[in-house]
C-alpha cells in the first residue's frame, strides 16, 4: 500500500459497511474511510461486552478511532452521522473531566457500552493534560474493560460496574501535535488510538438526503445478539497465526515510535472481525474472509499512524526537527538511558553548533520531555522517564 496515498482495501466494505457507503455515496465529499470509521464505532459501542474474544485477557469490540485530515475534507460532516444511525447508542459529545465521563458511565447497566463523540480531538487531549485531570487515566484504565473501576477521591466516590467506552474523534495533523507529544504514544493512553485518514471526493453541487434507515436496522439488530465467545473457524486461526507471526517479526524493523504507536493493531484486527461477525450473523464464528478482510484493515491503519507520524514536523523549524531526533535517539538506547554526550556526539550532523545543541536540549528539559541527572566522572544522564531519588 502506498503510504502517499492511502485508501481502505476494497475488502473492508462488507455486510452493511457496504450499504452503508453506498448510501452515503452522494451525500457528503468526505472520503469514505470517514464513513467506515462512523459507522465502526457505532456498531462496536452498541456491542458493548456482548462478544468478547480471549487474546491473553478478554478482548471486546470497543475502539478508539482517530480520523485525521486537512482542514475542509468534510471529515466532522461524516462523523457526526453518529447521531443518525447510533440507534439506541448513548452518546457522550466532548471530554470534560474523568470524573464527569464516570458519572456518565454510572447512568447507564454495566457493560453497556457509551460512544465518546468528538469533533475535535483536542477536546480530549487538552483537558486530560492538565495538571491532575483525571480524564486520561479514565480512559486509560476504562478502554481495556475491566471488571470494576473505583474513583476514590472524591466527595462521591466512583465505583464502575464492567465500564466499556469507545471513543470517535476527528482531528488536522497540526491541530494534534499541538496537544500530543511523542510520549504519549509510549504511554499507556497514547496507544490505543487506530488512526484513519483519507481523501475525499470530487464536488458534489447538491447533496443528496441520505435514506439510513437500512443502517440503523443493522445497529438496532447488534442489540439482540446472544452474548458469547467468538472463536476463529480453523482455516481463520491459520491465517491469523501466520498474520501474528509475520506482524511480530517486523517489529524488529519498526521505528520506535510507530512501534509504540501500532502496538494494539492486531487486537484492533480482532475488534473489527468481531463486528463483521456480529453483523453477518456468524457468530460465534469469525470466518476466513472476515478475518482477511479485518488484517487488511489492520495493515492500512499502520499506513495511517506512519503518516500521521512523518506529518508531526510538516512545516516546523530545524529546531524542532532536533527535539525530535533527541527524542528518539534517548528513546532508542538500551533502558531508555544515555549521556548527553552520546546525544551530542550522536546527532552532529543535526544542529549547527554547540549552542544550538545546548538551547533545544535545555527546553526539552524544562518541558518535561527529557529528565537529566549528574552522572559518574562528570557524565550528565538523559531519559524519557524521571529517575527514582
Amino acid at each position: 500500500m502506498n503510504e502517499d496515498h492511502l485508501v481502505l482495501p476494497k475488502a473492508a466494505w462488507r455486510g452493511p459497511f457496504a450499504e452503508y457507503r453506498n448510501t452515503m455515496a452522494h451525500a457528503t465529499e468526505a472520503s469514505d474511510v470517514f464513513h467506515f470509521a462512523t459507522l465502526w464505532a457505532c456498531g462496536a459501542a452498541t456491542l458493548g461486552r456482548t462478544v468478547r474474544f480471549p487474546y491473553g485477557s478478554m478482548t471486546y469490540p470497543n475502539v478508539s478511532l482517530i480520523g485525521f485530515g486537512p482542514t475542509g475534507d468534510r471529515k466532522t460532516s461524516a462523523m457526526r452521522r453518529v447521531d443518525d444511525i447510533g440507534g439506541q447508542l448513548k452518546v457522550i459529545r466532548g471530554g470534560g473531566s474523568g470524573e464527569g465521563l464516570a458519572d456518565d458511565f454510572a447512568s447507564v447497566a454495566p457493560s453497556l457500552g457509551i460512544l465518546i463523540y468528538a469533533e475535535e480531538y483536542s477536546q480530549i487531549l487538552r483537558p486530560g493534560h492538565w495538571e491532575g485531570a483525571t480524564l486520561l487515566p479514565f480512559l486509560t484504565q476504562c478502554f481495556d474493560c475491566p471488571n470494576r473501576y473505583e474513583l476514590k477521591y472524591r466527595k462521591k466516590p466512583v465505583n464502575l460496574e464492567c465500564p466499556t467506552p469507545s471513543l470517535l474523534a476527528a482531528t488536522t495533523p497540526d491541530w494534534f501535535w499541538q496537544d500530543f507529544s511523542l510520549r504519549d504514544f509510549q504511554g499507556g493512553y497514547g496507544n490505543r488510538q487506530f488512526f484513519l485518514t483519507g481523501y475525499h471526493k470530487s464536488p458534489i453541487p447538491l447533496p443528496e438526503m441520505p435514506d439510513l434507515s437500512k443502517t440503523s436496522v443493522a445497529i438496532e439488530n447488534l442489540l439482540h445478539i446472544v452474548p458469547c465467545q467468538a472463536e476463529l473457524a480453523p482455516a481463520a486461526r491459520i491465517l491469523w497465526e501466520q498474520f501474528y507471526c509475520a506482524w511480530c517479526a517486523e517489529e524488529g524493523a519498526r521505528d520506535p515510535l510507530l512501534l509504540a504507536a501500532a502496538r494494539r493493531i492486531p487486537s484492533y484486527v480482532l475488534k473489527l472481525c468481531m463486528l463483521y461477525a456480529a453483523f453477518e450473523r456468524t457468530l460465534p464464528k469469525i470466518t476466513l474472509e472476515q478475518l482477511s478482510a479485518a488484517i487488511q484493515v489492520g495493515r492500512y491503519g499502520e499506513m495511517c499512524v506512519k503518516q500521521m507520524l512523518a506529518l508531526q514536523n510538516a512545516g516546523t523549524n530545524p529546531k524542532k526537527e532536533l527535539e525530535r531526533r533527541i527524542l528518539a535517539f534517548v528513546n532508542r538506547q538500551p533502558g531508555g538511558v544515555t549521556s548527553k554526550r552520546e546525544i551530542y556526539k550522536g546527532l552532529w550532523r543535526h544542529y549547527s553548533d554547540t549552542d544550538m545543541f545546548n538551547r533545544v536540549f535545555e527546553s526539552l528539559s524544562r518541558a518535561g520531555e527529557i529528565f537529566a541527572k549528574s552522572g559518574p566522572r562528570g557524565t550528565i544522564l538523559v531519559s524519557l522517564e524521571p529517575f527514582s531519588t
